[in-house]
Formats: structure tokens, C-alpha cells, sequence
């Protein structure tokens, strides 16, 4: 059966323009990388919380950590691997941009498009993720 969803995804994959693409790529390398520098040191102190409390491998601190790892790599989708939902990274750049492009059409970006990409930005931020189990 096919899945039409994976076609126009492979679709749209193609008409993207690869400066866009470059555009995108970088900004989510730069997340990434953010999330592993302050996973470093966290992993550290897990590390050590589990040694001084003794904790099992299933109950652990840096289980925990390595579970929230894996969830936000879904949500950062560095190399499109994962399938996009509403509340992965690209999805709120695909917002972004539509506010954009639309005042860019209409010659009208203005504060209050700046505010409705700010608005776009704090709700995805506030948006519960999904558990981490």
C-alpha cells in the first residue's frame, strides 16, 4: 500500500531549494549541538548521582537523561530521519517561514507578524512533550 504521506514528503524534499535546505541544516546543527554541550555535563552528574544512590540501570538518572536524548533527537531531526509531527523543529520553522513569506508577499511585515512568529515560537516552547517512556 502506499503511504501518501511519504510521497509528498519525498515530494516537497525535491522542490526544496538547497540554499533553504543549507538554511535549515545549519540551524539544526547549531540546536544539536547546543543540546550535546549541555548534555555533557548533566550526563556527568547523573553519572555520579547513580553511583552515590545506588541506583538500577532502569531507575537511573542517566537512563532518564539518555531517554530525554532520544526524544528531543526526534524533535531536532537533524538528518530528516524521523517522520515530521507538530511538534518537531521543522514543523515550527515551516510556520515561521509561512508568516514570512506571506507578509513578504503582501509587502506587509510588520510588528505584529514579528509578534505572531515570536507567539508561534513560545507556543511550541510551552507545548508538553510527549513521555519520555
Amino acid at each position: 500500500m502506499i503511504n501518501l504521506d511519504e510521497n509528498s514528503q519525498e515530494v516537497e524534499q525535491k522542490t526544496i531549494h538547497p540554499l533553504r535546505k543549507l538554511l535549515i541544516f545549519q540551524l539544526k546543527l547549531a540546536v544539536d549541538a547546543l543540546r550535546d554541550i549541555l548534555l555533557s555535563p548533566v550526563s556527568i552528574a547523573c553519572s555520579i548521582l547513580d553511583f552515590l544512590n545506588k541506583k538500577e540501570a532502569d531507575n537511573s538518572y542517566f537512563e532518564k537523561l539518555m531517554i530525554f536524548g532520544r526524544n528531543t533527537e526526534r524533535k531536532i531531526n537533524l538528518f530528516e530521519q524521523h517522520s515530521n509531527d507538530e511538534s518537531n523543529i521543522d514543523a515550527v520553522l515551516n510556520q515561521v517561514e509561512s508568516v514570512i513569506v506571506n507578509e513578504y508577499k503582501d509587502k506587509t511585515l510588520s510588528k505584529k507578524k514579528l509578534s505572531q512568529i515570536k507567539e508561534i515560537l513560545k507556543r511550541k516552547s510551552d507545548e508538553k512533550s510527549p513521555p519520555y517512556k
